[in-house]
């Protein structure tokens, strides 16, 4: 009623006329009765006009936005399955592989949430000390879905920087699930690879080595990746891994075993990234293994 209110007063709002005439009286004799009058209807349209104004004046209450506090990470899981199924077009299947499916979906959340229940995962390798200030490795066999989660995630966090989509914290506020900031950049291995052959002067070469030297990166499928050749026969991902070595840089890989064991997949990646990559797996990577079969049909 007070919109309605407020649109009649705003068409009975109208100045009134100023002829030449009355402007010509206010200026040589601002006593005459039309003068006046013309001063009267001119208080009175500028007062309704105030009132317009203020009636229509909505006040916005403040909002008062709570602290950030560490992610429910059952929130995240949410998210996350109903991200699967829209990206998918099926819904997140939990039971895969005796449920390893719903633990490495839930590990990546309580890693992202930053909880220690992370640090307590089944699917750790503790070779590597577990720590959520190291990167992730994840392997495993052909088609266990690792490439799957890590997609759902990447464009969750993307997705979430211009659409409204929430979780809430371990005190159950809510919070824009952007203000975590958790996107990453997201490559495969062979594209990478590709990009770099097709590189063509000083300029390009020194962005492609900005790019892949700093924030936080995703690469999909190592060790699937050909030499690089560009002037050159060069292992990309060797001098990729030891950039972001350098510079500190959170960085997360998946790959499929080599050969069956843990053991035989460090050995190839010695092989092909060389030692000092190896020695430093360790300390970049928390390792998450999948020992499940192949969920493609």
């Amino acid at each position: 009623m007070e919109i309605i209110s407020n649109k009649q007063n705003a068409d009975k709002a109208i100045p009134p006329r100023k002829s030449d005439l009355i402007n010509l009286l206010i200026k040589t004799n601002p006593e005459h009765e039309v003068a006046k009058k013309y001063a009267e209807e001119l208080k009175k349209y500028e007062e309704q006009t105030e009132k317009i104004k203020a009636d229509a004046k909505v006040k916005q209450p403040e909002v008062e936005i709570p602290p950030l506090d560490l992610m429910d990470p059952e929130s995240l899981y949410f998210v996350f399955k109903e991200g699967f199924k829209a990206i998918h077009g099926k819904e997140f299947d939990e039971s895969a592989n005796d449920f390893e499916s719903r633990k490495f979906a839930k590990t990546i959340c309580a890693y992202f949430a930053k909880r220690k229940s992370f640090l307590k995962s089944p699917l750790l390798n503790q070779k590597s000390i577990p720590s959520l200030e190291k990167g992730l490795m994840i392997i495993g066999s052909y088609g266990t879905g690792k490439t799957a989660v890590m997609e759902t995630f990447d464009k969750i966090f993307k997705f979430a920087f211009s659409n409204p989509i929430f979780v809430h914290d371990r005190t159950a506020a809510w919070h824009p699930l952007a203000r975590y900031a958790l996107n990453f950049g997201y490559f495969t291995a062979n594209s990478v690879v590709k990009t770099f052959e097709r590189l063509s002067d000083g300029d390009e070469k020194e962005a492609f080595w900005k790019t892949h030297r700093q924030g936080r990166k995703y690469y999909d499928d190592i060790m699937t990746e050909k030499t690089g050749s560009n002037y050159g026969k060069l292992e990309v991902f060797k001098d990729i891994f030891e950039e972001r070595y350098a510079t500190k840089c959170t960085t997360f890989v998946s790959l499929n075993y080599s050969g069956l064991t843990f053991e035989s997949t460090m050995e190839a990646i010695a092989d092909k990234y060389g030692e000092r990559v190896y020695d430093r797996i360790f300390e970049m990577f928390n390792v998450i293994e999948l020992r499940g079969e192949s969920l493609r049909k």
